[in-house]
């Protein structure tokens, strides 16, 4: 298990700014100021994606992620934290509100895993164009970081902040089909630089396709839906990769 103290610095440059975004998120959702909410929550998501770009060479970016169990291990911690907070003290909602409540888990769950089909036909699209390395072996290390960046960073986190509040924000000023284009495009802005421009942007492509359908789960099902299938996609590649 390897790891680098150097990486705690991430949470250095993060976590404060986050906190700060946080109070002045609380004003903008008291005005109702959807716009704002999302442009800056959008922006903090960004941000928090270029840091970890700076700290690629210990850490890794997708697709090829570093095995630093510590660091993911921390950074998990606090992304379900903060998850929870927007919603409970900026927001003041609960998650049921914001999808995350079923009245039928296995149909959710079929939902979410049918979903994950159409993305698996852009697998071998994407080994073939870029030359990406498929790993035979499975270690410890690789199934944990899976868990933690695909169901609970991706499953969780990501979706309770894209799905749940800049989703929700966006359809209070415009239509569903519009909200669910404007959400799946801010999700694939916030992840530039963060994904490699290989074979004309295929990782983009894809993301892009991902976003649309985790919006329209969420318009049409629940969170729950979403989270199998961001979660599912990004633990299959975390640990074949």
């Amino acid at each position: 298990m390897s790891f680098s103290s150097t990486n705690l610095l991430y949470f250095l440059f993060v976590v404060p700014p986050m906190f700060v975004v946080a109070h002045f998120l609380t004003r903008l959702t008291k005005k109702d100021n959807h716009k704002g909410v999302i442009l800056v929550l959008s922006g903090a998501l960004f941000f928090v994606r270029i840091i970890l770009v700076v700290f690629a060479d210990t850490i890794g970016t997708m697709p090829y992620i570093k095995p630093e169990v510590v660091f993911y291990g921390i950074l998990t911690a606090f992304g379900v934290f903060y998850s929870v907070y927007m919603v409970k003290h900026v927001e003041k909602r609960t998650l049921a509100s914001f999808g995350w409540k079923t009245t039928i888990l296995w149909k959710s769950i079929l939902i979410g895993v049918l979903s994950i089909l159409p993305l698996f036909a852009f697998l071998p699209i994407i080994v073939f164009t870029t030359g990406l390395e498929v790993l035979s072996a499975i270690t410890w290390e690789k199934v944990f970081i899976a868990v933690c960046f695909g169901f609970i960073l991706g499953g969780f986190y990501e979706e309770v902040l894209f799905r749940g509040i800049i989703q929700y924000h966006a359809s209070q000023i415009t239509t569903k089909y519009r909200t669910i284009g404007l959400t799946a495009l801010i999700f694939v802005a916030t992840h530039i630089g963060y994904l490699p421009f290989d074979a004309f942007g295929i990782y983009y492509m894809f993301l892009f396709i991902m976003a649309l359908e985790l919006s329209f789960l969420r318009a049409r099902f629940n969170s729950v839906a979403c989270c199998v299938l961001h979660g599912g996609i990004v633990f299959i590649l975390v640990l074949l990769v």
